[in-house]
């Protein structure tokens, strides 16, 4: 079953990235799967790396240099293309901090012939001892609700991009990766457009950890605030729409303790402007 993998980078050195180092312990002793693997490195960095291309013998792997660093789009669907070009079945999505086990690498070779109904496999994602993926998506705080158990997922829930093995004949169907969440918001896009488009999620019963990237109001700028709520607004106004009302109840009392405790006030006068919009 050939596999096309695309690992997402920005400011992070190659060989010292979680998930390189994860995939050469793992997947790279594995010699006889490689001739089904296609490997692509996009760099969102500034600068270029050097690669040893001799570290990963046997595996066809490109490396692709793309220093406008425009999210996560150009490299999901950059990827897509070349899955589509080499007869790829699935397009397997990671960030450089994904930790890659043994386990993982036994379910995603090993991979039962499913139906179209099935248009992701994801695993169950951890972060500092806490499940952070997949979630159930009918709550606008999933991580207050129970999480789903392995097996075919006929509820709705919403994954992560990382560790993520997205059908290519499914995104054939949604001509690729929405440019209208360049790097925000577009995990919570791609599980809406399954569940809506009919299709469900095979949850595989092995663990990953990850880094989860937490909004942290003291150290994230204006600009990246204004990037985060202006894709959430995205989301729940044009596609999650029954819960943007709930979302904009939500969204006052973050304004509200935004007022109070969030040191720079430009914050809480974009959500403030935000909210006024229609």
């Amino acid at each position: 079953m050939k596999i096309t993998m695309v690992v997402v980078f920005y400011r992070q050195e190659l060989e010292n990235s979680k998930t390189v180092q994860t995939l050469k312990q793992t997947l790279l002793v594995n010699k006889d799967a490689l001739t089904e693997i296609e490997l692509i490195f996009y760099d969102n960095s500034p600068e270029s790396q050097d690669i040893s291309y001799s570290d990963y013998e046997g595996l066809n792997l490109s490396y692709v240099h793309d220093p406008r660093n425009l999210g996560l789009v150009p490299a999901y669907n950059h990827a897509w293309n070349v899955a589509k070009e080499n007869g790829s079945k699935w397009l397997l999505l990671l960030d450089h901090d994904t930790e890659l086990t043994d386990n993982y690498f036994k379910e995603v070779l090993h991979l039962p012939e499913f139906g179209e109904d099935v248009a992701a496999v994801v695993p169950k994602i951890y972060s500092e001892n806490s499940m952070i993926s997949p979630v159930y998506s009918y709550s606008l705080r999933p991580l207050k609700e129970d999480r789903p158990a392995a097996g075919l997922q006929k509820q709705p829930v919403m994954a992560i991009n990382s560790g993520a093995l997205i059908s290519v004949p499914f995104l054939n169907e949604l001509s690729g990766f929405n440019e209208s969440f360049p790097l925000d918001y577009l995990d919570h896009w791609l599980f809406f457009e399954i569940y809506n488009h009919g299709r469900m999620v095979w949850v595989v019963d092995v663990f990953l950890e990850h880094e989860l990237s937490v909004m942290d109001y003291s150290r994230v700028s204006l600009k990246r605030y204004q990037s985060i709520l202006d894709s959430e607004m995205n989301f729940y106004k044009n596609y999650k729409k029954d819960i943007y009302s709930s979302y904009r109840v939500q969204l006052v009392k973050r304004l509200l303790k935004q007022v109070v405790t969030v040191k720079n006030k430009k914050i809480a006068m974009y959500t403030f402007k935000r909210l006024l919009s229609k």
